[in-house]
């Protein structure tokens, strides 16, 4: 699958423990297999598009203020997908904690 960087989780209040950027056609069962292990580990919600995201319009404001923890699952793909990038912006924006899962074919 990859590796993970280690984080510390921060004091901010959220909804969301972590949230899963990725490329849903290169990495959609992976990151429903992080959710899964994530959830087994104590994470208590754990968004992925997939099962939570009801209204387009509220996406960035999820990740402004509704999450802990942004987990960018990095594949080749990943950061030329628009609403990749600007979930990965707008956690920069809002200084929201971010960790990385770099898969095998992702380049820098």
């Amino acid at each position: 699958m990859g590796y993970v960087v280690v984080h510390t989780f921060s004091a901010r209040r959220a909804k969301f423990d972590f949230f899963l950027c990725h490329h849903k056609s290169h990495a959609g069962a992976q990151a429903r297999l992080l959710k899964v292990l994530l959830q087994s580990k104590g994470a208590r919600q754990v968004f992925i598009d997939s099962d939570n995201l009801h209204d387009l319009d509220t996406l960035f404001d999820t990740v402004k203020f509704k999450v802990r923890v942004l987990l960018v699952y990095l594949t080749s793909s990943v950061l030329t997908r628009p609403w990749c990038a600007g979930e990965i912006f707008s956690a920069c924006k809002c200084k929201v904690t971010m960790v990385t899962v770099r898969t095998p074919d992702f380049v820098e």
